[in-house]
């Protein structure tokens, strides 16, 4: 039987499409890149926006025409089960049984239920070393924001052993890794439902012999105060620890940030921010912001406008609010769709112009990069290098930067 995988999302659910196909491949089925070969197709859904569910609800919709089997995995199942009626689903902590599920459908037995929350960090055992691997640490998070599908999808704070995950990182960059992606839904609350920390597993990781770095995946401010200054020492201490710093912001609006549950200040947040960067030198710092959340106001957008001015992040991720079904937001008045739109380019302009003169500040540097392809590589705080001739992948070098353009650095 010749399955095709494909898959979309976060750092978090490409690892748990990787997952899905060792665990056929363990079961004996055949992973084939041609569509048109296979007799099974599984797609691993995202659904953290309206716009994304969409487009997954379409795709699924054309493989079903091929006339081949769908099975529909990720979030999107999970989280809105009613809209994948009539299909066979794998749920997110259900990635590594992907191979036993599927011989439960193809011998029509009854899905069994195994527990998968006991052991659950026993999914990274299908893991297997590329140069930029992803590190899931944990599943869920523990947040409650009112506008967020994923914490449907897939649940509250699943933490997984620290010493697994140490030895589970010895054994990919042993296997050739040279950027682990460390990944949660908020990797700040990493250990908070086992008595441990972010800062412990990061200590832990830097201890690993190799050259290697990693680069730690989207934190959430409410977390990460308590162990702010611990994790800003790893930041400036090691040259394991990439010198990224992924913060969402998504509303510089105190009333805002109370409506979507944040449970930070925009003070507290800009506290944080200020701290690395006047500690971690030239740190990369990136945010994401939510634009026309229901009773934003004009005042309310402007206010975002300013503290990202004041910050100057490097890369902003701007979202066009959207419903989503089952949570708190969605019943709240909604603003009009050509508010939200014209905001949504103002946000754009802006974040382009904060952007590149970010990277400007770099034309003439020397920076320790990693080769990750023949003509890109990622710098030591995670900017993206074009080379304009080939290199030796997976080598580190130092480079020169000759020029910037709005995402990209050119050496």
């Amino acid at each position: 039987m010749k399955v095709y995988v494909e898959g979309y999302g976060c750092v978090l659910n490409k690892a748990d499409t990787e997952i899905i196909k060792e665990s056929l491949i363990k079961e004996g089925f055949e992973i084939t890149e041609s569509l048109d070969e296979a007799n099974i197709v599984i797609i691993n859904t995202c659904v953290v926006r309206l716009e994304t569910e969409n487009k997954m609800m379409h795709r699924i919709n054309y493989l079903n025409s091929l006339g081949k089997l769908v099975i529909v995995a990720g979030c999107l199942p999970k989280a809105l089960k009613e809209k994948v009626e009539g299909f066979y689903h794998i749920y997110p902590k259900e990635a590594h049984r992907a191979g036993e599920i599927l011989k439960e459908i193809l011998t029509k037995k009854k899905k069994e239920d195994r527990g998968e929350e006991k052991e659950l960090y026993k999914k990274l055992n299908y893991l297997k070393p590329k140069l930029v691997t992803p590190l899931p640490i944990s599943e869920g998070c523990l947040g409650n924001c009112s506008y967020c599908i994923v914490k449907i999808a897939r649940g509250k704070l699943i933490s997984y052993p620290r010493e697994f995950l140490v030895r589970k990182a010895e054994e990919l960059i042993k296997g050739g890794a040279k950027c682990l992606l460390i990944t949660a839904q908020d990797t700040a609350c990493y250990g908070l439902d086992r008595g441990d920390n972010l800062a412990n597993l990061l200590k832990d990781l830097c201890q690993i012999e190799g050259e290697f770095i990693m680069r730690v995946g989207m934190m959430h401010a409410k977390y990460l105060s308590p162990i702010l200054d611990e994790i800003i020492e790893l930041y400036r201490e090691e040259e394991k620890i990439g010198k990224f710093l992924h913060l969402p912001l998504q509303s510089g609006d105190d009333e805002i940030l109370k409506l979507m549950r944040r449970g930070y200040s925009v003070d507290e947040f800009i506290g944080i921010v200020k701290e690395f960067k006047k500690k971690v030198k030239d740190l990369c710092f990136t945010t994401d912001i939510i634009v026309g959340f229901p009773g934003e106001t004009e005042e309310a957008f402007n206010n975002t406008l300013e503290v990202l001015r004041k910050l100057k992040p490097d890369y902003i991720h701007g979202a066009k609010y959207t419903q989503r079904k089952g949570t708190e937001a969605a019943r709240m008045k909604q603003l009009d769709t050509k508010i939200r739109k014209r905001r949504t380019e103002i946000l754009d302009k802006l974040r382009r112009e904060l952007s590149y003169l970010n990277n400007k500040k770099y034309v003439g540097r020397e920076m320790r990069t990693l080769i990750i392809e023949k003509n890109k590589g990622y710098t030591e705080n995670f900017k993206v290098v074009r080379f304009e001739e080939k290199q030796e992948v997976g080598k580190f070098k130092k480079v020169k930067i000759k020029d910037a353009t709005t995402f990209t650095l050119r050496a």
